[in-house]
């Protein structure tokens, strides 16, 4: 990152705002420009020490970084890459914290001048809360953070765009814009789905003054933004119906071991569940909610 003097974060939200907190606790002593639509938001990131600058125009300093950030709702991209292809220059590397990444990197093949030089990156990090209030400077700590380089993509750029996920501590994995699309539709997608769901189905039976923690706990993903998460369904819409395809099956199954009383085939799925969710919770560490 030391070739990196200035980057710029478009969308000075939670994950914007806590790139800015990461970067800072890591060292990092260039200079971070924040941009947000409402100018109130971005001001309050530099009041928090998220930035050091907040603005509204990109191109004026996209033309004086090396790196941007695109840290905003999917449906909002289009513009910013239009506005970036104006100000694009030979040192400017271009990523993003998106959670579906062939729509994106589609976009960004289209709009782009360079697109050589576009990585599409994911942080799987994350809260039900947003804003810069929420921003935190270990939110990326021991998360993966999946990057989708192409054949034609520049090495330099992707190792600007690793550099800066690792000094932010996260896990590299790379993979293509559709396998990711895949996998998180399954891990990240179809849970948030599933939390909905299951909040409506509880609201309408009249079932939650009996619900508690864990309740609270299993559908806490569905107080997330919705027009954030309606982005998201709709840029990943086939990999979200071929999960719920799977998952349908699941519960297919599971009915079938109820209604035959097939208790030992019911015991032997919760028990595996119980053990493969162990012992994934143990290669997380200690982990604040996120």
């Amino acid at each position: 990152m030391d070739h990196v003097r200035q980057i710029t974060i478009v969308g000075t939200g939670l994950l914007g705002a806590s790139c800015g907190l990461g970067l800072r606790a890591a060292g990092y002593n260039g200079r971070l420009v924040g941009l947000s639509r409402r100018p109130q938001t971005a001001q309050r990131a530099k009041e928090l020490g998220c930035i050091d600058e907040a603005g509204t125009e990109l191109a004026p300093h996209a033309r004086l970084s090396q790196l941007v950030i695109i840290a905003i709702p999917l449906r909002r991209y289009e513009p910013v890459l239009q506005e970036l292809a104006k100000a694009d220059h030979d040192q400017l590397v271009i990523t993003d914290v998106g959670s579906t990444k062939q729509h994106v990197c589609d976009q960004a093949r289209q709009l782009l001048p360079a697109p050589a030089r576009f990585v599409g990156s994911h942080p799987m990090a994350g809260s039900e809360q947003h804003g810069p209030d929420a921003a935190r400077a270990d939110l990326f700590n021991a998360k993966p953070c999946v990057t989708t380089p192409q054949p034609d993509t520049d090495p330099n750029a992707l190792a600007t765009v690793e550099s800066l996920w690792t000094t932010l501590k996260m896990r590299l994995v790379q993979m293509s814009p559709q396998d990711h699309d895949r996998q998180v539709a399954r891990i990240s997608h179809l849970p948030h789905a599933l939390a909905s769901l299951l909040f409506e189905l509880a609201a309408k039976h009249n079932s939650l003054p009996l619900a508690s923690t864990g309740f609270r706990d299993t559908t806490r993903v569905a107080s997330g933004d919705p027009t954030v998460w309606l982005d998201i369904f709709t840029t990943n819409r086939q990999a979200v119906i071929e999960s719920l395809d799977a998952i349908d099956q699941h519960t297919a199954q599971f009915r079938r071991m109820l209604t035959d009383q097939d208790d030992d085939a019911l015991l032997e799925l919760l028990t595996r569940a119980k053990q493969d969710r162990d012992n994934w919770i143990k290669t997380l560490g200690p982990q604040k909610n996120s």
